[in-house]
């Protein structure tokens, strides 16, 4: 459907944390980790069609003592 109505050079952004509702999330979702949720979001789109290579980033704030809070992850999409 993003394919369907992007023009092409459109984008797509994808936003992922690792905070769920666990009786929400597929038993699948649960047992990966943060890369395997990208590479997965990164499946979607390969097998959709139509899309430049994706990129994935990790926007995770981090905090004035250099800690961080909750991890946070974007892939970008554009359609071809």
């Amino acid at each position: 459907e993003l394919h369907r109505v992007l023009r092409p050079g459109g984008q797509v952004i994808v936003s992922q944390s690792n905070r769920c509702f666990p009786s929400k999330a597929i038993a699948m979702w649960l047992k990966m980790n943060d890369r395997q949720h990208l590479e997965l979001i990164n499946a979607y789109f390969q097998y959709a069609g139509g899309f430049q290579p994706r990129q994935a980033f990790d926007i995770t704030a981090t905090m004035p003592d250099n800690s961080y809070r909750d991890p946070m992850f974007i892939v970008k999409a554009i359609k071809a």
